[in-house]
């Protein structure tokens, strides 16, 4: 009798240890899965942005303000190093090639050893690029840069991909911010290069439909900020939906910025457009984009002392 309670009593024991064991295990698994099904807000973080470089000193200059403002992604928006090879330019910005992220500007195409293939072999490869149109997310930022050098009108493989990705970003909901890199201008204060009005015509429409909130270019070597801009099907000029100097809070209208002040010249700006809020053609510098959860603050960060010329903020009040 006594073995036979023992037994008893040690297969109870057992069963005991085991159910704890399965229970704390069920714990733990509930535990786990809530926390990677956790969406924290994200960190805050910075992008700088500059095209137009050369391998001059103040090239080099713009890539120590940029190192000293510790972005987390930089954009060179197109015309790299102006030379027949990569290398002088990849020295220059050797300190943050990590971060980097490049645009094709017609210095790459026409400058470039090789054309195409030297384009592959200078700028791509040495990034692990393998396209010149691409997209990736930063956090809750979606950053397109698209290649105005290939064929991009509607029907083409990478107007295929453009409008698809940015249909994608739209319905995105960890995406906050839509940022597109377009080394052309699609509008600009009279300076050397006019704006592409082919370009406009094709892709601001898009812009507006799926909720883009700045694009980049370069080519003009000056700096211009516009308004929040819509698509105007009547006219040559925009329409303006706010024309606020620096404060936005609409998630309507694009800005668009040219920051192609990176060192290689200045291209004198002969007027102020009535849709361009900001222009400046005597300083080198970067465009710096800090972007916290739904406030995005953008700053002309000039060479020298760091000082900043001009500055906007978006608030973004939709859910």
């Amino acid at each position: 009798m006594k073995e036979t309670m023992k037994k008893i009593i040690m297969i109870l024991f057992i069963f005991v240890g085991i159910s704890t064991l399965v229970l704390n295990s069920n714990i733990t698994a509930y535990a786990e899965k809530s926390i990677n099904n956790t969406n924290p807000k994200p960190t805050n973080f910075n992008i700088a942005v500059a095209a137009d470089w050369g391998c001059n000193e103040d090239a080099k200059r713009t890539s120590e303000n940029i190192q000293a403002n510790h972005p987390e992604v930089v954009i060179a928006a197109g015309d790299l190093s102006y030379k027949g090879q990569g290398d002088c330019w990849e020295n220059i910005i050797l300190p943050f090639e990590s971060k980097l992220k490049i645009a094709m500007g017609d210095h790459e195409y026409s400058d470039t050893k090789g054309g195409k293939t030297g384009v592959v072999n200078e700028y791509l490869n040495p990034l692990g690029l393998t396209k010149t149109y691409y997209s990736f997310d930063k956090n809750n930022a979606h950053i397109l840069v698209t290649d105005p050098y290939l064929d991009y009108k509607p029907g083409s493989s990478q107007y295929q991909f453009i409008e698809n990705d940015l249909k994608t970003a739209s319905t995105n909901p960890n995406i906050d911010w839509t940022l597109v890199v377009e080394p052309i201008p699609m509008y600009t204060s009279p300076s050397k290069h006019p704006a592409n009005s082919t370009i406009r015509d094709i892709y601001h429409p898009l812009f507006d439909k799926y909720g883009v909130d700045l694009v980049f270019s370069g080519d003009n070597h000056n700096y211009q900020r516009t308004f929040p801009l819509k698509y105007n099907t009547g006219g040559t000029n925009p329409e303006t939906v706010d024309k606020g100097s620096s404060n936005y809070n609409s998630d309507e209208g694009v800005i668009y910025l040219i920051s192609g002040t990176a060192g290689r010249s200045h291209y004198a700006i002969k007027q102020q457009s009535p849709f361009v809020a900001k222009q400046d053609d005597k300083n080198f510098g970067f465009l710096n984009i800090d972007i916290s959860d739904k406030t995005l603050k953008g700053s002309f960060i000039i060479n020298g002392q760091g000082s900043v010329i001009d500055q906007f903020t978006i608030s973004k009040t939709k859910a």
